[in-house]
């Protein structure tokens, strides 16, 4: 369906979707229980990837090496790597959880030139170190966002997150090789993440989570959130299918930057900007510069 658009422009197109995703996500999250946050941003994802299969329309052939790859993309990243991360901004705060998860680029970089064989040249790692390193200082609070401190272990929950994310990344790049539909892929990772999650449900109560359904506004910005980043899942995937990680997977991670933009803007309280956040902003935008343009 998006083809014919180059994937950098696509992964840029998703880091902003994303970015609007999240900063719904961290008014939401607290207001409902983790689990059903989980949910209701997986049935949004799952529906919107089984419509946008619906509108490209059928497929020729689906083998079951594809199904198969396409199912664990979906355990990886859309159950455990969202799962986790939801859980690392409860514990740490969306921005620590940012801060930490840019280590994706290293994880997904690695991965990709070891297994995948991609290129990777002096130029590019460092636009890929730039793009990280940028978006870390960029985010990074001493206090976090609530102004506490943060017990140094928890910021293995990120880290995990973002490992997932990278295993995801390169089982994508196994499944397009057997089926080339990002909606078909997007569809049934969303829906492998569901079935897991509706598995769970019963044993995911906890007294400590506020009641499910306490806080309606909540639930529709979530909803809202889960629509957004699932446009932003069909543009990234795209994006993979149609690019090269090492280079896609930077540029998404600029989502960085507007995340901190829209959290400053809705909860000024919270989000400063400085001109830590100003020189993290540069470096990170010349590092994907650096990224794009290297061979």
């Amino acid at each position: 369906m998006l083809d014919a658009i180059h994937p950098n422009i696509l992964a840029l197109c998703s880091a902003a979707l994303i970015a609007f995703a999240r900063v719904s996500q961290r008014y939401a999250i607290p207001r409902m229980k983790m689990h059903t946050a989980n949910l209701v941003m997986a049935c949004a994802t799952t529906t919107l990837g089984w419509l946008f299969f619906r509108i490209e329309g059928p497929l020729d052939q689906m083998p079951y090496q594809g199904i198969f790859w396409f199912m664990a993309m979906g355990f990886f990243g859309s159950f455990l790597g969202r799962y986790i991360n939801f859980v690392a901004i409860r514990y740490t705060g969306l921005a620590r959880a940012a801060v930490m998860s840019q280590t994706v680029l290293v994880w997904s970089a690695l991965l990709a030139v070891f297994i995948l064989g991609e290129e990777m040249s002096l130029q590019k790692a460092g636009g890929i170190l730039g793009v990280m390193c940028g978006a870390s200082l960029l985010v990074y609070n001493p206090k976090g966002d609530s102004g506490r401190r943060i017990p140094l272990h928890y910021y293995l929950i990120p880290i995990v997150s973002a490992v997932m994310y990278a295993f995801a990344h390169l089982v994508g790049k196994f499944a397009f090789e057997w089926i080339s539909s990002s909606a078909f892929g997007m569809a049934v990772a969303n829906t492998t993440s569901l079935m897991i999650l509706l598995g769970m449900a019963p044993f995911a109560q906890s007294e400590r989570d506020p009641g499910a359904g306490s806080d309606k506004k909540g639930f529709f910005v979530l909803l809202l959130g889960g629509a957004l980043q699932g446009c932003g899942i069909f543009f990234f995937w795209s994006s993979v299918k149609l690019g090269e990680i090492t280079r896609v997977i930077p540029l998404t991670r600029l989502s960085v930057l507007l995340i901190i933009f829209l959290s400053w803007l809705l909860f000024r309280q919270q989000e400063n900007v400085t001109w830590r956040v100003v020189l993290g902003a540069l470096i990170a935008l010349a590092g994907a510069f650096f990224t794009v343009t290297g061979r």
